[in-house]
């Protein structure tokens, strides 16, 4: 590690050097432009190395600012179901792509695969069938459980009965957390007993959508006609509250799910902390969804990333029409939803530029100095910026980024990987 460091400080030394060297020159010329290179290796987190997820080339990379590849983990030809997570033992889990379900949306998975510091392959479990199968994003819990998101298959009949205006089957979403050694489900959660709807009042689950905040309307979406209605794409799992968020990408919203149930509570609207069961017992970024006041601030969103402060970072791929930008939420709980009552919580940060976009995919972490990385999905870019939002350092050498994590030089991961 020591090496890297040292090497890291040589470039830095001669970047600056360069860069004094440029600066003198043009401003020496009275003809040349007034321009500021948006790259400086000033500022810069030399603290933290970054995980690179590519989907693009099915590979997952740890660099550091040079671009240097430290580790590259081999999956054996097989495909990224995109997610990968680094613990900090230094092994690696992964989400691979099955073939044995028919489920295809954008970001299928079906198979987790844990591959030891060593290179080794500690275990490997699928969840994927003709009518569900995993997809996006995972996380492992303190437990040694995995908690991830599964698409499942709902008849057009079975939509029918629960309201749902088009005649098409459809794939709302559910949560699943397994054990991976024994292939038990130890909870779950489906998105399908927790409807509201106003198209038919013969059903169950009609009612007034925006008077029913903690319910999800299963017609706001009914348009999209490959019956991926949802869309989730990522997780997180705060342990100390117990609380699942969720980013729903065809929503544009985060959704909070107690995980303090049972699972035959997450059934349910009574049980858990806050006594309503599988309900949502919070959401935020999109108001519209549920016909309510307040500001629209999310149009296709990824990574509910909860910091350590509480508050939350989440890519917001399009809220600027062909701009994309990273908000940070201040997070209050405990959590209450109010029917027409501004529920929105409070934006203490947002970046952009007209140069940041990506309508899928995308990620931002906060780093040990305080910038912000972010992972540019389609664009293959990562950005490093401050929290002022200058742009201090660019890579534009990857393909197609799910995401980017930093991880700190001196993290037990690194270590463990003989770094």
């Amino acid at each position: 590690m020591k090496n890297l460091i040292l090497k890291y400080k040589a470039n830095y030394l001669s970047a600056f050097l360069l860069a004094s060297l440029a600066f003198l020159t043009a401003c020496s010329n009275d003809d040349s432009d007034d321009t500021t290179e948006e790259s400086t290796t000033d500022g810069i987190d030399t603290d933290s190395y970054i995980l690179v997820v590519d989907t693009g080339v099915n590979g997952v990379f740890l660099i550091d600012h040079d671009g240097d590849e430290l580790v590259e983990w081999d999956l054996d030809g097989e495909e990224l179901g995109d997610e990968a997570e680094l613990l900090d033992d230094g092994s690696l889990i992964v989400e691979l792509k099955t073939s044995n379900s028919t489920i295809s949306f954008g970001g299928y998975g079906g198979k987790f695969k844990k591959i030891n510091a060593d290179k080794t392959v500690d275990w490997e479990i699928s969840y994927s069938d003709t009518d569900y199968r995993a997809h996006h994003d995972f996380e492992y819990l303190s437990n040694g459980n995995i908690l991830f998101l599964v698409w499942e298959r709902v008849t057009a009949t079975e939509a029918e009965t629960m309201g749902f205006e088009a005649n098409r089957a459809i794939y709302p979403e559910a949560i699943v957390e397994l054990n991976p050694l024994t292939e038990e489900i130890i909870w779950e959660w489906h998105a399908k007993d927790h409807l509201v709807q106003e198209y038919d009042s013969t059903k169950e689950n009609y009612g007034v959508v925006v008077d029913n905040p903690n319910k999800i309307n299963v017609n706001y979406n009914s348009s999209q006609t490959d019956g991926d209605i949802m869309h989730a794409n990522g997780l997180t799992l705060d342990e100390t509250s117990d609380l699942i968020y969720v980013t729903v990408n065809y929503y544009s919203e985060v959704w909070v799910i107690d995980h303090s149930t049972t699972t035959a509570e997450a059934a349910t609207s009574t049980g858990g902390n806050y006594n309503l069961g599988g309900d949502l017992i919070y959401r935020f970024g999109n108001p519209l969804t549920y016909n309510n006041t307040g500001e629209v601030t999310l149009n296709r969103v990824h990574y509910p990333n909860l910091l350590d402060t509480g508050n939350m970072l989440v890519y917001s791929n399009n809220i600027y029409n062909g701009q994309s930008a990273v908000i940070e939420y201040e997070l209050n709980p405990p959590y209450e939803l109010v029917a027409g009552q501004d529920n929105e919580p409070t934006v203490t940060w947002e970046f952009t530029d007209s140069n940041l976009y990506s309508l899928t995919t995308s990620s931002a972490g906060r780093m040990s100095n305080g910038n912000t990385l972010i992972g540019v999905g389609t664009a293959g870019t990562i950005w490093e910026v401050s929290e002022s939002g200058e742009v201090l350092w660019k890579n534009t050498n990857f393909n197609a980024i799910w995401r980017t994590y930093p991880v700190d030089v001196d993290s037990p991961a690194v270590t463990a990987l003989g770094l």
